[in-house]
């Protein structure tokens, strides 16, 4: 059985695929499997993925025959054909230093009460051009998973690029995968505060992924549609409901979470922003 199982998914990357794989089979650690799974792809993603089906270390590859719809159905799939101790999900357009797995399951093997373990990230371009390195992710790290989610994570998703996490599998049991697949772009957040949950986790200070910035980012459709928002009050709403939350910490959350909203673009359809500012301070004071 494989110490790792990596789960890559993709849509419609083929012009980030070769470096990505190639930074995934290159990692210095080699106990993984690999499990590819296309949502079918429009552009040439499939050509190159076969090229690569008949590596030894990729046990799946699968193509849907047609878009799933949303990214969270495809790592539930990915899951359920894991054979890993630990969990990687690598997505498509990232890359990662070739030490990134081997230092993340030395502090998994190390320490038996910490469920993930992320990295420190540069952010990268279309071209992989360095264009941010972002300041908040300095330092080692160590939180429990009840401490991270009362704080880090009522700020936003402290993970926010799945690419640089590496996890137990069996913290997916505490997953309500029914309702991540009813987010559009955040649920990544929701998955996060789940698994976290219960368990304790390591940030290390070594900048061993490359996320990846570009027009078909997720995160910038979020911010574009203001999803951010409206998908983001509903984990908040999550964690209030399942941890006991001092109400001063609920108030500057509000705090906070108003200013994103005033210093926001709030795009044409969501409720006008006074609307928003009225809805935070009503759910979270």
């Amino acid at each position: 059985m494989p110490k790792v199982s990596v789960i890559m998914p993709n849509y419609n990357h083929a012009a980030y695929l070769p470096e990505r794989l190639e930074s995934i089979l290159g990692q210095d650690f080699s106990d993984f499997e690999v499990i590819l799974l296309d949502d079918h792809s429009s552009d040439n993603s499939t050509d190159i993925l076969e090229k690569y089906a008949s590596d030894k270390r990729i046990s799946h590859f699968i193509i849907n025959e047609s878009n799933s719809g949303s990214t969270f159905i495809q790592w539930e799939k990915g899951l359920s054909l894991a054979r890993g101790e630990y969990i990687w999900i690598a997505e498509s357009d990232d890359i990662a230093a070739p030490r990134f797995l081997s230092e993340a399951v030395e502090v998994l093997d190390r320490n038996k009460d910490t469920g993930v373990v992320f990295s420190s990230s540069v952010w990268i371009d279309e071209n992989g051009t360095e264009i941010h390195r972002p300041g908040h992710e300095s330092g080692d790290r160590r939180w429990s998973g009840s401490e991270l989610v009362r704080s880090e994570f009522l700020n936003g998703p402290l993970i926010y690029n799945a690419s640089s996490a590496v996890f137990r599998k069996n913290r997916v049991a505490g997953v309500d995968f029914g309702t991540l697949r009813t987010f559009r772009y955040t649920g990544d957040w929701m998955f996060w505060v789940q698994v976290a949950a219960g368990t304790r986790v390591v940030r290390l200070d070594r900048r061993l992924n490359f996320f990846r910035r570009h027009a078909g980012n997720v995160s910038f459709k979020s911010e574009r549609e203001g999803l951010l928002f409206t998908e983001g009050f509903r984990v908040i709403r999550y964690i209030y409901a399942h941890y006991p939350i001092p109400f001063a910490v609920r108030r500057k959350t509000a705090l906070r979470w108003a200013r994103k909203i005033g210093n926001a673009e709030i795009p044409a359809g969501l409720p006008p922003e006074v609307r928003l500012y009225h809805r935070l301070f009503r759910i979270f004071t």
